[in-house]
């Protein structure tokens, strides 16, 4: 019922009356809702079904629009923070996911709570900034051994009166094909004054690209997925209502991006039962026979459980891989397989726990 109310809320469309529902099925419902961070696309699509939220469910929407305003107001404070910060050392820097995210792609920065500041700068500027942050009366959070810095390419930084930032040198972690340039994502930012501090983040391409990124790496260690899956399907809905679906489909294609987004447009697709648009050369990649409609539900809202029929990891990778001809997809697989053996032979030595 959640992925059914998520497709109502992407399309505006409620083809038949919801379901009214027991006490205890609206209060799973709502817990679901929350353990996922749905509860935007249930407030969406009851509305557009003018039909009254059940109890349980209107209560935790109450409770989570509540959490994201002062969540996402704290992240938008830090970003006023942060930028005449990394300014005043000449490091350019883009705002990524969260409002900004939320702002461009569902029309308000409050949509979904966001619990850091995330904030990508390009490698050769990282120790820097990280410099910049330490000297402003930031602190590092837990650990920032080696495989966290060079692996996972980030680190979180405590403020002194609350509030993390998540300082990134990457857009992905090993385990999913990478952005074939990173620089393209910092040069082709968007500035914006916000409190009458200049902030930049990407562009509607770019943030949908990113969304792609975020649905790969979660669904790929195996967490819960299914917001992201949506995020994606309202970004392909929005790139396509503006008129923005080549442009992102030739991003893709020069990020070297086609099998991650090809994969996650479909995955998308069969959580929420949509078609999703996606401009040529980009086409919706035909999912493994693994990823029936009711495994890719489980794998989207209950990763963790006992009964969810994951596939080896493996071929996740695989199905993200490029499907540009077997050669091309051999050699991906293989460059980020080696990817992942190093980054957990850096784990292991470090005495790291995982992400």
């Amino acid at each position: 019922m959640l992925a059914g109310l998520a497709r109502v809320s992407l399309t505006g469309l409620a083809q038949e009356p919801l379901p009214a529902l027991a006490q205890e099925d609206a209060a799973a419902l709502a817990a679901l809702a929350v353990r996922t961070r749905m509860t935007g696309p249930c407030q969406r699509a009851f509305s557009i079904a003018r039909t009254a939220m059940p109890p349980p469910l209107a209560e935790a929407v109450r409770h989570a629009r509540a959490r994201a305003a002062v969540s996402n107001g704290r992240v938008l404070g830090l970003a006023r923070i942060a930028f005449p910060i990394l300014a005043s050392a000449g490091i350019p820097a883009i705002a990524f996911k969260g409002p900004f995210q939320h702002r461009q792609i569902h029309g308000d920065p409050f949509f979904c709570r966001s619990g850091d500041l995330d904030l990508l700068v390009a490698r050769a500027d990282f120790a820097a900034a990280l410099a910049s942050f330490e000297a402003a009366g930031f602190t590092r959070r837990g650990d920032t051994s080696p495989w966290w810095t060079r692996a996972l390419g980030e680190v979180h930084l405590v403020h002194p009166q609350g509030g993390v930032i998540d300082l990134h040198h990457r857009l992905q972690q090993p385990g999913s094909p990478p952005p074939a340039d990173l620089g393209a994502f910092l040069s082709e930012g968007r500035r914006e004054t916000i409190g009458g501090v200049a902030i930049t983040f990407p562009g509607l391409v770019d943030t949908v690209l990113i969304c792609a990124l975020n649905l790969a790496k979660e669904f790929a260690h195996r967490k819960p997925s299914a917001r992201y899956a949506y995020d994606l399907a309202a970004g392909l809905l929005a790139l396509a209502a503006c008129g923005e679906s080549a442009a992102f489909a030739e991003a893709a294609v020069r990020q070297r991006l086609s099998g991650t987004v090809g994969f996650a447009a479909a995955l998308a697709g069969r959580i929420f039962a949509l078609d999703l648009p996606l401009a040529p050369p980009l086409a919706a990649l035909r999912l493994p026979p693994w990823a029936s409609r009711a495994a890719v539900l489980a794998m989207a809202f209950a990763p963790e459980a006992p009964g969810t029929p994951w596939p080896r990891r493996r071929a996740v990778l695989w199905a993200l891989c490029s499907d540009a001809g077997p050669a091309r997809r051999s050699a991906e697989f293989a460059r980020e397989q080696a990817r992942i053996i190093a980054s957990e032979a850096l784990r292991r030595a470090a005495g790291s726990g995982g992400s």
